[in-house]
């Protein structure tokens, strides 16, 4: 393409002719070719037969999509509460069954009978004659709920029983604890004092009004009050250090499993979604050669060899595609995993966010990507319109697919198992789903593809007759510098013609004076004078020739 630079360097040398032509040429046939392909693309969108192929296209891109979606659906929590099905009556008894609490339940009596165990609720020692229980500061109840310990795969029972989670205390506090939290306990502190004390009041009424002996009613009077006081004893601060602590240990165990299993789970994700994609796109190059080979009149095993490798040509032409699909759903995996225990509420909420995800991240690919930053915003517009009616194309077939594999559900024999892929109700719910997304989908967009063709057209029609604007300025500033140059040459030449017919008509002056000047009788003398003037005259003859 001819631009100013190329202009002032063909002016600075005085006009190359031959080289502006060739380039005048090449600009003028590439606007011709940008021209040609345009019309060419306008006669494809215009062919009621593309729509078929457009319509096709997406119904396979759909069904690989939705298989993709499909395989890479549950999250962790979902996985974990599909592979424990347990209720939490099941398993509040087996926390204190694990050799864990077993362990620190030994060395808590140990401690007891030695006399250096010391009630971390209350500060005081706990005596060998008191009974010492050994407390879950974050309670059973409250770790069974909690769904961050299914996304990071950890029991109940490894949680409760870490040693920074088991304290002990005197049986009456833990009891009067029970299922709540320190920070729980803690709140509720005066109200239940109040009702503590009321109770105990009441009790030792009764054992008053009974017909036991003074001593008898004294000594039970005495353990009431013990239980009452153990109860009152408990310090504040000391709970919500050991609360603080053991939600710190617990915390710090979950964050890091929780992080290692989303991470496993995303390259996992991201490797199954590339090989489904890498399988559909070769398999669609296949049937493709195999259809081109069928096409063919002369049919030969070397043509269908090498259909087979355009086929493979063009499957690894698309690698790069494939990676992409792998990043965005490993973005999109690690995106629903943090939003894990509202995503696990709804069964395909994780498909719709990773389908989300990976629309947003082409769409952003394409607004940044050099080569659309000059394209009319109505284009770029559109474009994102497709982008964002291939995503919704791409939920309702998430919806669908659901809606089909329940009914199929109910039908016998569509409740058959298939291997890595759910059902056989699944499987062709996912592929009616797709079939209707996909024909949808396609009609919308091959409208868009039409838009964008009359919009590209109108700009690329107007920047043809630009082009051919810019040529003709080009050659009319071309043809007036090299009628300057020509002019410049010609009064150069005249001026030279002028300056060397007077130099001749001076030495011929100057000859003839020389030769008359002389009194010279002997002809002799004379000759060589006359040589010599006339050789001048005809080197001066011979260089005006020549000159013009």
């Amino acid at each position: 393409m001819v631009n100013k630079n190329d202009l002032m360097a063909l002016e600075d040398d005085v006009l190359n002719l031959e080289e502006a032509e060739e380039l005048l040429a090449q600009q003028l046939e590439d606007s011709f070719k940008d021209l040609e392909l345009l019309k060419n693309d306008k006669e494809v969108l215009k062919n009621p037969e593309n729509l078929g192929k457009v319509i096709l296209d997406e119904v396979w891109k759909q069904f690989g999509n939705q298989i993709g979606l499909d395989i890479t659906n549950e999250t962790l929590i979902q996985k974990y509460d599909r592979e424990h099905p347990e209720a939490y009556r099941d398993i509040k008894d087996s926390v204190l069954q694990d050799p864990a609490y077993r362990e620190a339940n030994k060395e808590m009596a140990d401690q007891q009978k030695v006399g250096t165990l010391k009630d971390t609720y209350t500060g005081k020692d706990l005596k060998a004659n008191d009974k010492a229980n050994l407390d879950h500061v974050v309670p059973r109840k409250e770790l069974y709920e909690n769904q961050r310990r299914k996304q990071a795969n950890r029991s109940v029972s490894e949680l409760a029983n870490k040693k920074e989670n088991l304290k002990p205390t005197n049986e009456s506090l833990n009891k009067s604890k029970g299922a709540k939290s320190n920070q729980e306990y803690i709140e509720k502190r005066k109200e239940r004092e109040a009702d503590l004390i009321k109770q105990n009041e009441r009790a030792n009424k009764k054992i008053d009004e009974s017909n036991l002996s003074d001593a008898e009613k004294r000594a039970k009077k005495e353990k009431n009050n013990k239980r009452l006081n153990d109860k009152l004893a408990a310090d504040d601060e000391l709970m919500k250090q050991a609360d603080k602590e053991a939600r710190k240990a617990i915390n710090r165990d979950i964050r890091k499993n929780a992080a290692k299993e989303a991470g496993k789970k995303a390259g996992k994700d991201a490797l199954k979604t590339m090989a489904v994609s890498a399988l559909f796109a070769l398999s669609k190059d296949i049937m493709n050669g195999l259809i081109r080979f069928l096409k063919l009149k002369s049919k030969s095993f070397k043509s269908f060899l090498e259909e087979m490798k355009q086929s493979l040509k063009s499957f690894f032409s698309k690698i790069t595609s494939f990676l992409k699909t792998g990043t965005s759903t490993f973005i999109s995996t690690i995106i629903s995993e943090i939003f894990g225990p509202i995503v696990s509420m709804f069964k395909k909420l994780a498909s719709l966010i990773k389908q989300g995800v990976s629309s947003l991240m082409e769409a952003i690919h394409y607004l940044r990507d050099k080569n659309n930053r000059n394209k009319l915003l109505s284009v770029k517009v559109a474009h994102v319109g497709k982008i964002i009616t291939a995503a919704l194309a791409g939920g309702s077939a998430i919806f669908l697919s659901e809606v089909f594999e329940k009914f199929l559900l109910t039908v016998p024999g569509f409740q058959t198992p298939i291997p890595l892929m759910g059902t056989l109700a699944n499987i062709i719910g996912l592929f009616l789903a797709s079939l209707i997304s996909g024909v949808m989908g396609a009609i919308i967009l091959n409208l868009i593809d039409r838009f964008i063709s009359k919009k590209l057209d109108a700009q690329q029609t107007q920047a043809v007759i630009d082009q051919n604007n810019q040529i003709l300025n080009i050659q009319n500033v071309q043809f007036a510098v090299a009628e300057e140059n020509a002019t410049r040459v010609k009064e150069n030449a005249m001026k030279d013609i002028f300056e060397t017919n007077a130099y001749a008509n001076n030495m011929i002056e100057q000859s003839l004076h020389n030769i008359f000047k002389k009194d010279v009788t002997d002809v002799a003398e004379q000759r060589p004078v006359i040589d010599e003037t006339q050789a001048r005259l005809l080197k001066l003859q011979k260089e005006l020739e020549d000159l013009l």
